[in-house]
């Protein structure tokens, strides 16, 4: 009898102290039916490729002419809550060339009777600076991420300087066309995906957006004739940046 007694009391003093524990440990972590949501780290680079009319290689006006260019890109995911959604955030850079040799090319077409050369080579240099929201898909070892952001362009708009033969026994050289190269900002929107491979912690990372700006041109072209005198015009006007940017890189996985 002493013993049922002991074994009961010694059975009672344990529920007590397994309803204690319970009541003081921490609530259990989320359970997820399939693959855990994932934020994620990014540095790659790619290609830059204009579209619309930032490509377009018609007529004699400043704008257009970018030739396909190359991209750096560093992006961040940041789960919300360890949810499938969260904050998005992006610094792109663009380069493409300026097509100085079609843009000649057209001014000559317009003008048969003289002689026209390009005299430099530059580039457009686009800086995204964006952030938003982001939604992120899992499956298994792969996550699909989409983004819709907004934020800041920093454009460096690219020199353009052209000549002509000069015409005249008595020139001291040949005509010019300069046109300066200038910075302008703009708002600057987003739309991208990504596709993870996860392994371990890094994943390899391959994504595309569509990357879009209207900076507004402010410049001066040189004009010196082929005697050595110089006049001076004002370049103005929107000048719509569209790029389709194909990115492939290394990024780090977190939750």
């Amino acid at each position: 009898m002493k013993t049922t007694k002991a074994i009961s009391a010694v059975l009672i003093f344990m529920g007590i102290i397994n309803f204690t524990v319970a009541q003081d440990a921490p609530p259990p972590a989320p359970i997820y039916e399939g693959t855990p949501p994932s934020g994620y780290f990014e540095i790659g680079i790619g290609a830059a490729q204009p579209i619309n009319s930032f490509a377009r290689e018609a007529g004699s006006t400043y704008g257009g002419y970018a030739l396909p260019g190359t991209n750096l890109n560093l992006s961040f995911g940041i789960p919300i809550a360890h949810s499938n959604f969260g904050i998005a955030l992006m610094y792109n850079y663009a380069w493409n060339l300026y097509d100085i040799n079609t843009y000649v090319d057209n001014i000559q077409v317009t003008d048969q009777n003289h002689s026209y050369m390009p005299l430099g080579q530059d580039a457009y240099r686009e800086s995204f600076i964006l952030g938003g929201l982001f939604a992120t898909i899992p499956v298994q070892r792969v996550s699909f991420d989409f983004r819709l952001m907004g934020g800041l362009a920093i454009c460096g708009l690219p020199e353009v300087d052209y000549g002509e033969d000069a015409t005249s026994v008595t020139a001291s050289q040949n005509f010019e066309w300069d046109t300066y190269s200038s910075t302008s900002t703009s708002l600057a929107t987003d739309m991208g995906v990504n596709i993870r491979f996860r392994i371990h912690r890094t994943s390899i990372m391959a994504g595309v957006d569509y990357l879009y700006a209207d900076p507004m041109v402010s410049t001066t072209q040189q004009y010196t004739d082929q005697y050595g005198n110089s006049t001076y015009s004002h370049i103005g006007g929107m000048l719509p940046i569209a790029i389709m940017s194909y990115s492939i890189g290394i990024g780090y996985q977190f939750r």
